[in-house]
């Protein structure tokens, strides 16, 4: 997908339909998790029931590495790998995680909600009260999905696995945080870039419901099969209005509203670029770390995307000094650290939660990809193996 022959996107349209005409026939065992209210809890569980289970009527295809929860390759020992070993883990950038809108599907936009003084409540937000510790009638104020695809700071840090209420210590990714440590600030580590990833672990970072679950790992789902069928409706037939439909499908799971109600200036019924940028960044939110992302910006010829600057989270606690009133920068930990100070008590700023904070979007330093000096076109490609280029029956890839 994403070539210049429109014959293409017709066959890939109706290749889409006939499933969804077979499916129905069968009765539709393929069919999105729902969710079960209209809670954030339930929309995180919806979506998260849908490609972490093997029970899941939404994946059509999957590769499982094993039906045993007792061996060397059931779940935990892939989470254990993602969750302790620097090297293996996967870093969300800044720019991905601005991708997911507020929760009621409006657009996230970092210089307005700054302006606005509301970065502090980009991720949650809560009601101190004196007395209690810990935040009050804590919301979760994006995109469910965020939550379910990156640990962020603020959230609480483990999910029950029959229904995807969230409990325990809240996730302190602020320099000199329980969890982040220094490595946001040095970008480095499993929380270099001020996040930590959470598609297939699944209870964020200390968290163990999912540990003797068994794991598979999915190829395709119904979900993105709808992003598939709204592409190509837009692609071969320019069916704005259709395509949004079933673009909407999937933002409905997780409670947010129309993509073209969310977006008024952006003309979705009509504007066909637009869309196909709005698509795009669905796809991303809905199948993050799922093997897509990449190939999707590929397909289109996205040098753009490759070779701009990335960006990372650095976040400083703010601790009102309990002397003077000023806001001040404080390194230390509060879940292992001010909150069990015994010298601390209520009339003390660093003995609640954090909840105030100063935020730095600064550039990813680490990790250097080949295109960070410039994209060569050659990489849209793959290249053949020489040893088959050299029997005659390929050509090789421009380029290699």
């Amino acid at each position: 997908m994403g070539g210049r022959k429109p014959e293409l996107w017709q066959q890939c349209k109706k290749a889409c339909e006939d499933f969804f005409n077979e499916n129905a026939n069968n009765g539709n065992p393929y069919h999105l998790v729902e969710p079960t209210a209209q809670t954030t809890e339930a929309y995180r569980f919806a979506y998260r029931f849908a490609y972490i289970s093997q029970a899941s009527p939404e994946v059509i295809f999957e590769t499982r590495v094993t039906d045993n929860n007792h061996n060397s390759k059931y779940c935990w020992a892939a989470r254990q790998y993602m969750r302790t070993l620097d090297r293996q883990a996967y870093c969300p950038t800044q720019e991905f995680v601005e991708m997911f809108p507020w929760a009621d599907g409006k657009p996230f936009n970092w210089e307005e909600t700054e302006k606005a003084g509301e970065l502090d409540h980009m991720f949650i937000k809560g009601d101190r009260k004196i007395g209690k510790q810990e935040l009050q009638n804590v919301k979760y104020t994006r995109d469910p999905r965020l939550y379910e695809t990156v640990s962020v700071n603020g959230q609480r840090d483990k999910v029950n696995v029959g229904d995807g209420k969230s409990t325990g210590q809240n996730v302190e990714l602020y320099v000199g945080g329980t969890n982040a440590g220094t490595g946001p600030d040095n970008c480095v580590g499993a929380f270099a870039t001020g996040y930590f990833h959470n598609k297939y672990i699944a209870d964020g970072i200390t968290g163990s419901a999912y540990e003797r679950e068994k794991p598979h790992w999915v190829e395709m789902r119904l979900s993105d099969l709808y992003l598939i069928y709204a592409e190509a409706l837009l692609q071969a037939d320019g069916n704005n209005v259709k395509a949004l439909e079933y673009i909407d499908k999937i933002r409905a799971r997780v409670g947010l509203k129309g993509l073209a109600e969310c977006n008024p200036s952006e003309n979705l019924t009509t504007n066909k670029e637009n869309l196909l940028e709005e698509l795009l960044r669905e796809r991303a939110c809905e199948l993050g770390f799922e093997n897509t992302r990449f190939f999707d910006m590929k397909r289109y010829k996205r040098a753009d995307l490759f070779s701009r600057t990335l960006h990372r989270l650095v976040i400083y606690r703010q601790v009102k000094d309990d002397a003077t009133g000023e806001w001040k920068t404080s390194t230390n930990k509060w879940y292992n650290g001010d909150r069990t100070n015994k010298t601390l008590n209520k009339d003390n700023d660093a003995w609640y939660e954090p909840s105030h904070f100063e935020y730095k979007r600064l550039p990813i330093t680490t990790g250097a990809r080949a295109w960070w000096n410039g994209f060569d076109v050659k990489w849209y490609l793959f290249p053949f193996p020489q040893t088959e280029v050299l029997k005659g029956y390929l050509v090789q890839n421009p380029g290699w």
